[in-house]
């Protein structure tokens, strides 16, 4: 043990060396450019480990990150090697400068062996190209997916629009069916003959017909009372006019109200105002929340009243009645027949406002 302290004592021994200025013969520019130039080194070896570092700990994702750690080490190492070249210039502490110029050669042994088996890793890995060319590949994908699933959303609210649509088909059919079923039935039961039943039957049918086409150019949403009363009573080619405002109508209430007029119509062609020379005036007018409807006729021959009531008295009374939640009256006045109907505004039942 003895031995081996001596030779450790002597291994650091410095008073029989001399520092490496002497060989430079204390020329100040060879001194100084050996140490600037050192510095310098040794502070760029210090300052690519730190950035590599830096690097290292922000991205812990990298692959064969301990490799570039071992190679953090090795520059660190060559920095500390020529600050020690700084100092052995006025020291020289030349067993120190051995031991850490030793641990760098092994640091560096070690380094380039390990690096060797993992360079054929390093060239697989993918290219830059490679990389840009693969997320462009997933990017593409990705568009083609979202547009699959939006074309499959589309498809899904398209089936359920149908349905929807089907359903919507159905319940108006039902409706019309309902409806013609009804107009039959007491056709048949106000005729005294088949060929009267069969004429009224078709001018009901035909009202009835006018009042859908009305509706499917508003796609059965909803329907105007004044282009109502134009599809009812034009075709006649008789005197009427309408003043107040429009009234929008829901669809199954247009229907109701369209054979209502074409009653009032055919009455006034066959009793009424329109037998001779007289004409019809429409007057509508809202209060308080309510609408005022009031049919007039005038100029025709002198009303006598019914023996008993029709099928458009029966529609206007109850029918119309009912719907609107509102009042009906049928004025059999000797001067012309006066229809007024008296019901709240609702959703199904708005006055539309003046532009």
């Amino acid at each position: 043990m003895a031995g081996l302290s001596d030779s450790i004592r002597y291994f650091f021994e410095t008073k029989a060396l001399n520092p490496h200025g002497i060989c430079l013969l204390w020329r100040p520019e060879l001194i100084w450019t050996h140490a600037i130039s050192d510095l310098l080194i040794g502070l760029a070896y210090f300052s690519i480990p730190l950035v590599l570092g830096v690097f290292l700990y922000n991205r812990r994702d990298v692959r064969f990150s301990w490799a570039v750690w071992m190679f953090v080490a090795f520059i660190l190492l060559c920095g500390v090697t020529h600050f020690m070249m700084i100092l052995t210039l006025w020291v020289p502490v030349y067993g120190i400068e051995a031991l850490i110029k030793g641990a760098t050669a092994v640091v560096s042994v070690v380094t380039a062996v390990a690096l060797w088996p993992l360079l054929p890793k390093a060239i697989a890995l993918p290219s830059t190209h490679e990389l840009q060319t693969s997320l462009a590949e997933r990017d593409a994908a990705l568009i083609e997916l979202r547009t699959a699933m939006a074309t499959m959303v589309e498809m899904r609210e398209h089936e359920a629009r149908q349905k929807l649509l089907l359903d919507e088909l159905n319940h108006r059919v039902k409706n019309t069916l309902a409806s013609v079923q009804s107009v039959a039935a007491q056709t048949l039961n106000e005729s005294k003959g088949m060929d009267e039943a069969r004429n009224l039957f078709l001018e009901r049918l035909m009202a009835l017909s006018a009042t859908h086409n009305l509706l499917v150019k508003r796609e059965w949403e909803s329907a105007s009372l004044h282009e109502l009363i134009d599809a009812a009573l034009r075709h006649y080619g008789r005197p009427y006019a309408y003043s107040g405002p429009d009234v929008k109508l829901e669809a199954n209430l247009a229907v109701s109200l369209g054979m209502a007029l074409h009653e009032l119509a055919t009455n006034a062609l066959k009793h009424g105002a329109w037998s001779g020379d007289g004409r019809i005036d429409i007057a509508l007018s809202q209060t308080n929340g309510s609408l005022d409807f009031i049919w007039h006729e005038s100029g025709g021959p002198i009303v006598q009243p019914p023996g008993k009531r029709g099928f458009g008295s029966r529609l206007l009374e109850r029918g119309i009645a009912a719907e609107l939640a509102g009042q009906v009256t049928l004025d059999f006045a000797t001067g012309g027949l006066i229809c007024m109907i008296h019901a709240p505004l609702s959703a199904r039942l708005q006055v539309v406002q003046a532009a």
